[in-house]
């Protein structure tokens, strides 16, 4: 998820300079409400990935396509449009397939760019680049009625929303201090909402119990839009280095990021309400690894293994939380 709200700026970049002629975007099935929620100047075209590389080259051979932007790392998509005889194949190189492309864009990121600024540089060779340009969703109404009624009972501001679930386990903040942080909200006054897909609902449930009365568990029963709609809502969103994270920050709420290994110049939310945390003291810091390689005594803990996350304590997640609250001007007694 988070690497399609973060491409929203590239990909309305590519909408605009080809208007004349028409752009398609191929998206997992999944995400494409995040881009109609964008109102993006192109086509959305909702797929299911298949390993079958050559059924999925067979799609987009149909309509003849004279160039593709490859905005995603995978080695699928170079693939399946190399194998469709797509003419121009333009994204970023490596080992196993620099030879599937015909113009090679540079890894912005490893030169200290934003994603965004990344994604908006493989899109257009000739951006000048610049402060990177936050992605931008537009909830539908109807999203937000079915977050509220979600909710089911009157609430009591500020409303805080937790996304704790992260696939990566480098950047998934751990469970027992979101846990701790929606029980310290919840006591400050605090409305505390979890959410998470169907993956995480075990573990939306247990942080939600944390706030006791206070907690709502919303893990695996919302749409994407209504997911959208109810970070829109909250007053605050805290949230381990995931889409949702992104997101967030995409629908102009307030934001907490827990980043860890990731340094916010490079994958952080974007947006002037939002705020990231990270171990930027470590050695070993940024990194990009989905896996932490550490292992052995860490530099300030006992253990190294994501010392980068362990080093984020909950106090100081809280402490961020109320100073943004009160710059931002919500109703906190955080």
């Amino acid at each position: 998820m988070a690497d399609v709200v973060l491409a929203i700026p590239a990909l309305r970049s590519l909408g605009d300079r080809y208007n004349d002629v028409g752009v398609d975007v191929w998206c997992h099935y999944l995400w494409v409400p995040i881009l109609e929620m964008a109102n993006l100047p192109l086509a959305v075209i909702p797929f299911r990935r298949t390993q079958a590389f050559w059924k999925a080259a067979t799609w987009i051979r149909g309509p003849r396509y004279v160039a593709a932007y490859l905005l995603t790392p995978a080695l699928a998509p170079a693939l399946e449009t190399w194998l469709a005889g797509v003419p121009s194949r333009r994204g970023v190189p490596s080992a196993t397939k620099r030879w599937l492309l015909t113009e090679w864009a540079a890894d912005q990121e490893l030169s200290g760019e934003h994603r965004v600024n990344a994604l908006i540089a493989l899109a257009d060779p000739e951006w000048a680049g610049g402060r990177p340009p936050p992605p931008r969703v537009t909830v539908p109404d109807r999203a937000g009625e079915q977050f509220r009624q979600l909710l089911g009972r009157r609430i009591e501001r500020p409303l805080v929303g937790l996304v704790p679930g992260c696939r990566s386990s480098s950047r998934r903040w751990p469970e027992g201090r979101f846990t701790a942080l929606a029980g310290m909200l919840a006591a400050e006054g605090a409305t505390i909402v979890v959410f998470g897909n169907s993956e995480h609902e075990v573990l939306a449930a247990r942080v939600a119990a944390g706030a006791g009365p206070s907690g709502i568990d919303l893990g695996g029963r919302t749409s994407m839009a209504v997911f959208a709609a109810g970070l829109r809502d909250c007053d605050i969103v805290v949230a381990s280095d995931n889409g949702g994270m992104h997101l967030a920050a995409a629908v102009a709420t307030p934001v907490v990021g827990v980043l860890g290994p990731r340094a916010p110049q490079h994958s952080g939310p974007l947006g002037g309400s939002a705020r990231a945390l990270w171990a930027s003291y470590l050695p070993c810091a940024p990194c990009r690894k989905d896996g932490c390689p550490r292992r052995g005594p860490g530099t300030f803990l006992p253990e190294a293994r994501n010392e980068c996350l362990q080093l984020v304590t909950v106090e100081a997640v809280a402490r961020a939380v109320g100073e943004q609250l009160r710059e931002v001007g919500a109703t906190s007694n955080v």
